[in-house]
């Protein structure tokens, strides 16, 4: 009996043409987030709870960005993105204003679930659709 190609899967293999841009995107997005979660800051936003804002929009941004460049490991970002959240909290306490906080870790985990949820929509298709947009005369494979 032969099989038919799966067709129904929740995680399709993208090729995209311009996979180092997005991955450079990607990296670079983690490089702010690493940098703004360890610099001081000199004037925080004075309004309560509003970090737990940044935070989830932060690790959406970071999940949803990767999701979509590496379908096939969602689940292993998933599982790092919160990791990565919980040791730059314990990093913190080794600089000179910042501190720990568990409630950040959780809205960084909340994050999470928003960007996987958010790349399993149809905003998912975001980066092929941004591809459609590009003239393949700037797709290097093409002479």
């Amino acid at each position: 009996m032969t099989e038919k190609p799966n067709q129904g899967t929740a995680v399709q293999q993208q090729a995209y043409r311009y996979p180092r841009i997005w991955a450079s995107i990607g990296w670079l997005l983690l490089a702010i987030v690493v940098t703004l979660s360890l610099v001081s800051v000199q004037q925080p936003v004075n309004v309560p709870g509003v970090d737990k804002y940044e935070h989830v929009a932060a690790y959406a941004a970071l999940m949803f960005w990767w999701g979509m460049v590496h379908p096939h490991r969602r689940v292993a970002w998933a599982v790092a993105l919160p990791l990565l959240g919980v040791c730059l909290e314990g990093i913190q306490q080794f600089t000179p204003d910042r501190l720990m906080d568990w409630r950040d870790a959780l809205a960084n985990l909340s994050g999470v679930i928003l960007g996987l949820l958010l790349v399993a929509s149809p905003l998912g298709s975001l980066l092929g659709w941004l591809e459609r947009q590009f003239p393949d005369r700037l797709d290097s494979r093409h002479p």
